[in-house]
Formats: structure tokens, C-alpha cells, sequence
């Protein structure tokens, strides 16, 4: 028996029973193009978060950011980084269909709402989770041990 992520159990029997499937072309077109997408959205991303570091920095320390503000930046600077690294780490094992790069999605998401629900965006984590967790049921199938 294959070992279970944190909630997958859980979650499983709402996206893949009660969702819509995707067509087999989709899910193949999602598997063979999407860790390329996710390499260049990472690359993009680390370089966005040292330019929101650099200016998130210097307007906090000229006091140009709100009070308080300061903790969650740097939580959410942080949080960002882990997701990034993760989605960097993941691109090999999904070019190879491999479970341990739908794993590190899986996880990445899950960083990714609590990343979310820390800084108060509701909205984001119900569409991000739902779409998120929607897409990645859908293509495990693709990826073997």
C-alpha cells in the first residue's frame, strides 16, 4: 500500500468523485508542458521576491510601511521563498512523471494556503485551493513511484 500525504486521504474523494475529470488530452498536455511552467513562473517568482525584499526592506526601515506590517512581510517573504524552491526541486521529477514531484506540488499548495490564510486572503485560499487541489487530483494518475 503506497503511503498517503497529509489530507489526501481526505481530499481525494471530493476532487476526483464530485469535480468534473479532464479529458485524457488535457491531463496529458498538463503533465508533458506544466513543469516547464512551473520552472519559469519559479525563476520569475525568486526574482520578483528579491525585488519585494529590497523594497519591502528599505520602506520599513525609512518607516514608509504600516505599523506592524513588518512580521507578515517577512513571513510571507519567507513562505514564498520555501514555495519557489520547492517548485524549482519539483521540476525533474515531474519532467520524469514521477510521484515525488507531485508530491512537492502537493506540498508547495499547502505552504501556499497557509501562506494565505496568515496574511487574511480568504478569498484566495478557497478559489487557490479549490482550483489548485482540483488539478493536481486530476493528473496523479500520471505520476508513478
Amino acid at each position: 500500500m503506497e503511503s498517503r500525504l497529509i489530507l489526501e486521504n481526505e481530499l481525494e474523494p471530493i476532487f476526483l468523485g464530485k469535480f468534473p475529470p479532464f479529458p485524457d488530452n488535457v491531463k496529458e498536455l498538463l503533465v508533458q508542458y506544466g513543469p516547464y511552467l512551473i520552472l519559469i513562473g519559479a525563476i520569475l517568482g525568486l526574482l520578483g521576491l528579491l525585488a519585494a525584499f529590497g523594497i519591502g526592506g528599505a520602506a520599513i526601515g525609512l518607516g514608509l510601511a504600516a505599523y506592524g506590517s513588518g512580521f507578515s512581510f517577512y513571513v510571507g517573504i519567507v513562505l514564498a521563498a520555501v514555495m519557489m524552491i520547492m517548485y524549482l526541486m519539483a521540476f525533474s521529477p515531474l519532467r520524469a512523471r514521477k510521484k515525488a514531484g507531485w508530491n512537492l506540488m502537493y506540498y508547495a499548495l499547502l505552504l501556499s494556503l497557509i501562506s494565505n490564510l496568515l496574511q487574511l486572503a480568504i478569498l484566495a485560499v478557497i478559489i487557490g485551493g479549490v482550483l489548485g487541489f482540483w488539478v493536481l487530483f486530476q493528473i496523479r494518475d500520471k505520476y508513478v513511484a
